[in-house]
């Protein structure tokens, strides 16, 4: 049984700035080179998928997006370790504690980004960075999670949101 658990704000900002802050576009050696010098491990079936030291009896922590000519599309890894033990409130309490820090931290690094839901209506932060990259972190209670797209990955998520509100 393992308790859950959360990456401490200082290597969570690490872990997300070993990626934000690499030139862009990434090619598929160079993400995993990233995975590699975090310490992420692939796993054997797929190395696109990888545990961190925060995934659960060899379940997958994160993936990178498969590639295409312009580089990965993107990267996605959690920030807290699911519990095997049943939920409860005080793993709630953590997870929004978590959080909360996470998206402070990074509103010092990013400006006050954009607050919202997903399609799950579960909180979420985004920001759009200098270098086009886009990062939102989200929690899915206890869990939370980070995605960061590349530029041509924001650039299309982009359009589609004006042709959605010009359809509406």
């Amino acid at each position: 049984m393992s308790e859950f658990r959360t990456l401490p704000v200082e290597e969570a900002v690490a872990w997300i700035r070993a990626w934000t802050d690499h030139t862009w576009p990434i090619t598929l050696q160079e993400a995993l080179a990233i995975r590699d010098d975090l310490g992420w491990k692939p796993l054997p079936e797929d190395d696109h998928y990888f545990a961190t030291e925060l995934s659960v009896e060899g379940n997958w922590g994160g993936r990178i997006s498969r590639s295409n000519e312009l580089g990965i599309k993107g990267v996605s890894f959690d920030l807290s370790a699911p519990p095997s033990c049943e939920l409860d409130e005080q793993n709630f309490q953590a997870s929004r504690r978590a959080y909360s820090q996470y998206v402070t931290e990074l509103k010092k690094l990013w400006g006050s980004g954009r607050p919202g839901k997903n399609d799950f209506n579960s909180p979420q932060h985004h920001w759009k960075l200098p270098n086009k990259v886009s990062i939102s972190i989200t929690l899915t209670e206890p869990l939370i999670g980070i995605d960061i797209d590349s530029p041509w990955r924001t650039q299309i998520s982009e359009e589609y949101d004006r042709a959605m509100e010009d359809y509406e």
